[in-house]
């Protein structure tokens, strides 16, 4: 973590365990998964859940582009804006959150290479800065990805992928520190374009099974992005629910004790999530407490963020 306007280094910490922590195109991870699936021709792209309906043991699904089918279990991994999560929880709908966040990806060059392996964090006033590296070098074209999150407490666009103006984005940060100016400069100049999308919150679930039906990963904890973990959590989801699909011969048993294992951790990391966007997003004198805290932190407990966050980063999935 640094100083939006300076540079200097707040806090800084290595994920200590026997597991590497990766970070990857969202496209490279789908490709990956699919790769795995021995019988492909099971899989059907380009499809919209319009409804479903429970019954008699069997669940119905009504596809908006399709013909209806029927089957025996149906695990909603439909996102954010999950049509079955809606269904089950009519009352829990998204709130704004009060932030905006633009996306933008830049082509690898020699000079980001310190920023190659990690994930660094300008921390301003109101807004902050990420950027991590995409992509192999050896494998496949290494990019630079690049989001920036602003208070906004407007916000009446509709859609996922907005096209920003690079421009006014940049008027957003600006006091930025040198390296930051540079690639904020370099992100005006490229050619691949910015987008824009509004943060949303849902209030934590009381359940995510019912009878035959249950939610995995943002359509059943959908969270803020400030702790990292969307995409983690969904992964440790799919992992817990495998087992007890493999291990049990009723498919409730196997949503129950899924939902039993899964829901406290992935509500806690929702709830850190959400809580980090104050800390994230301070101003003022807060801003200065923050600065000024992790410093110290990290000059005389270096170990404490570690010790921190062990709970996240250091989980055993298979002894939990």
């Amino acid at each position: 973590m640094r100083s939006f306007n300076s540079d200097n280094i707040l806090a800084k910490w290595q994920i200590d365990n026997k597991i590497p922590y990766y970070q990857c195109r969202r496209a490279d991870l789908h490709q990956l998964l699919f790769d795995s699936i021995e019988d492909k021709n099971r899989i059907h792209f380009s499809q919209r859940l319009e409804s479903f309906q429970q019954k008699d043991h069997k669940i119905s699904l009504h596809w908006q582009n399709s013909q209806p089918t029927t089957t025996t279990a149906l695990v909603a991994a439909d996102g954010v804006r999950s049509q079955v999560r809606r269904s089950l929880f009519p009352g829990n709908k998204a709130q704004y959150a009060g932030y905006a966040a633009y996306r933008a990806i830049l082509p690898f060059k020699d000079k980001y290479r310190p920023l190659w392996g990690k994930a660094t964090v300008w921390m301003g006033e109101n807004h902050h800065v990420v950027v991590y590296p995409n992509g192999n070098q050896e494998n496949s074209t290494p990019w630079l990805n690049l989001v920036l999150v602003v208070k906004d407490a407007n916000w009446n666009e509709q859609g996922w992928s907005i096209p920003a103006d690079k421009q006014a984005v940049a008027q957003d940060f600006v006091n930025q520190s040198e390296e930051l100016k540079e690639i904020l400069e370099d992100m005006i100049a490229s050619p691949e374009p910015c987008f824009k999308w509004g943060l949303f919150i849902h209030q934590p679930l009381p359940y995510w099974s019912q009878g035959k039906v249950t939610l995995l990963g943002d359509a059943a904890h959908p969270m803020l992005p400030f702790q990292a973990q969307g995409a983690a959590m969904a992964i440790e989801d799919a992992y817990v629910l495998a087992e007890y699909l493999g291990k049990e011969k009723e498919i409730e048993k196997a949503f129950i004790k899924y939902q039993q294992t899964r829901l406290k951790r992935a509500t806690k990391v929702q709830q850190v999530s959400r809580n980090n966007a104050d800390i994230f997003h301070a101003s003022g004198v807060k801003a200065l407490i923050r600065n000024f805290g992790l410093g110290l932190v990290s000059a005389t407990v270096p170990n404490l963020l570690n010790q921190k966050t062990a709970w996240i980063y250091d989980y055993d999935i298979l002894s939990n």
